[in-house]
C-alpha cells in the first residue's frame, strides 16, 4: 500500500488544486440538473402549485424532500470525484491528506452553490418581469389559499437550507472517502454492485 501512495504523491508547492474542484463542480452541477429535470417531469418541481383545491398539497413536502435528495446526490458525486482526483503532497501526513481532501470537496459544494444561486437569481429576475403585469389580476386570493401558499414557501425555504447544509457535509465526507480510495489504490469497479460488473 505504501508503494501505491508514493506513486500518487506530488512534490508541488501548492496546497490547493483547482483542477479536481472544477471537475467535481461540473459533475455536481450536471447531476443536480438531471435530477431536477427528473423531479420536474415527475411532478416534484418546486414551481408546482402549492395548494390544491384550497387545501395544502403534499407535493410541497415531497418537493422539499426531493431537493434534499438532489443536493445530497450532487454533492456526493462531485465531492468524491474531487477527493479521488486530487494529487496529495508527498510531505503531508494522513490526517493532513484527509483534511485537504475534505476541503476540496467542500469547495466543490461552495462553487456549485454559487452557480446554482446565480442561475436562480437570473430565473427570478426574468420571471419578475412578467409577474408585475399579472399582479393586478391576483389580488382577490382567499385567505386560506394565501396561508397555505405562505406555509408552502416556508417549507420549501427550510428544505433548501437543510439540503444545502446536508450537501456541504456530503461533499466533505465523500471527498475524504475518495481520497482514501485513491491512497488505498481501490479499483472503482470494486465499488460497483456485482450484478452490474462486466462478465
Amino acid at each position: 500500500m505504501a508503494k501505491s501512495i508514493e506513486q500518487l504523491t506530488s512534490d508541488r508547492s501548492t496546497y490547493f488544486d483547482w483542477s479536481p474542484v472544477w471537475a467535481g463542480t461540473a459533475v455536481a452541477v450536471a447531476t443536480s440538473l438531471v435530477l431536477s429535470q427528473f423531479g420536474a417531469a415527475a411532478g416534484l418541481g418546486v414551481g408546482k402549485t402549492m395548494v390544491n383545491d384550497t387545501t395544502a398539497s403534499w407535493g410541497v413536502l415531497v418537493a422539499g424532500l426531493w431537493l434534499a435528495v438532489t443536493a445530497l446526490s450532487a454533492s456526493t458525486a462531485g465531492g468524491y470525484l474531487a477527493g479521488r482526483m486530487r494529487m496529495p503532497l508527498a510531505a503531508a501526513d494522513p490526517n493532513e491528506r484527509e483534511f485537504r481532501d475534505g476541503v476540496h470537496g467542500l469547495t466543490v459544494w461552495a462553487v456549485s452553490t454559487v452557480i446554482a444561486l446565480l442561475a436562480a437569481s437570473m430565473l427570478a429576475l426574468s420571471a419578475s418581469a412578467g409577474a408585475t403585469a399579472a399582479s393586478a389580476a391576483v389580488t382577490d386570493i382567499p385567505e386560506n389559499v394565501a396561508r397555505y401558499a405562505r406555509n408552502g414557501s416556508v417549507i420549501i425555504a427550510f428544505a433548501t437550507a437543510a439540503a444545502a447544509a446536508l450537501g456541504a457535509a456530503a461533499a466533505w465526507f465523500s471527498a475524504e472517502m475518495g481520497g482514501k480510495h485513491r491512497d488505498d489504490n481501490i479499483n472503482i469497479g470494486e465499488l460497483v454492485p456485482a450484478f452490474m460488473r462486466k462478465r
